[in-house]
């Protein structure tokens, strides 16, 4: 027995949840006299398969336009899974007589989503994870994202494990914005910053310094700063080249120096946050 089983892209991530169980499925058989049966109730998430159980073509059709599946020969089926709560009545193209109403109630569940890491330096990355109210294994969770400057693209799609949990690594290359998406819920958005990675060395008292990230860093700048006992100092503006590079010298004071480069977030860029390089520790005699 041949099956069409057609279920809208839209819905494969916003499907719904009861309380802690699981989707359902329920059948409605189309025979020559009609839907068997032709009132359905579900719960919210559930689906409804159509079997034509006839040996005449039959094609359902809500009369919302919510929701239509294509002609139906014998032995093929039809699945819609419901993400409203309502009645929602139906009929046969092919046989305007026979009529049917599928009513969904329920609750819709909830996603949580957070990031082990707030903040990334350019070029790492970072896990997101949550948990489903419904605490259950297998269940699909979409990840969409919304990169500075960009629209919402779907990421990646996984399944949740023991209690319902889940994760995804992810390396941003900008500022984004992260959401997950289980049946019809939706998690708030969890934000994640990228730092462009500052990099920082020295020969003798010859210095290097270099920006990175998707922008180019020309005739923006870093500091050198200095550690003191109160905090961090400025010792040196340093423009960077049309490499994002630069290379500057620079007299330290006798004894014990500890230096880094700070890239502040006005030189940053848009989508970026402030940053740092590594620190330094140097003597001189």
């Amino acid at each position: 027995m041949n099956k069409l089983i057609l279920v809208p892209l839209a819905l494969l991530a916003t499907l719904v949840v009861v309380a802690a169980a699981s989707a359902d499925t329920k059948t409605v058989q189309i025979t020559s006299g009609g839907f068997t049966p032709k009132a359905t109730s579900v719960q919210l998430g559930d689906t409804v398969t159509w079997h034509n159980a006839d040996s005449a073509d039959h094609q359902v059709v809500a009369d919302d336009g919510s929701f239509a599946s294509p002609v139906l020969k014998s032995g093929e089926s039809y699945s819609f899974a419901f993400t409203k709560n309502g009645k929602f009545n139906y009929h046969d193209a092919k046989a305007a007589t026979h009529k049917g109403t599928v009513t969904v109630t329920g609750t819709p569940g909830a996603v949580t989503l957070s990031a082990a890491s707030s903040t990334i330096v350019y070029g790492e990355g970072t896990t997101l994870s949550g948990t489903v109210s419904a605490q259950i294994t297998n269940e699909p969770v979409t990840l969409t994202s919304q990169p500075y400057g960009k629209g919402t693209q779907s990421v990646a799609t996984t399944t949740t494990t023991a209690n319902g949990s889940f994760g995804f690594p992810v390396s941003p290359t900008i500022g984004t914005s992260y959401q997950a998406q289980w049946r019809v819920a939706s998690s708030p958005s969890v934000k994640v910053d990228v730092a462009p990675r500052v990099g920082f060395g020295h020969s003798g008292t010859l210095y290097t310094a270099k920006v990175t990230s998707d922008l180019t860093y020309a005739g923006r700048f870093v500091w050198v700063q200095r550690q003191g006992a109160y905090g961090w100092t400025n010792v040196k503006r340093v423009y960077l080249s049309s490499t994002s590079r630069a290379s500057f010298h620079l007299l330290l004071r006798k004894g014990r120096s500890v230096l880094r480069l700070n890239l502040p977030l006005t030189q940053a860029g848009p989508g970026y946050v402030a940053s740092t390089s590594r620190m330094l520790a140097l003597v001189k005699r």
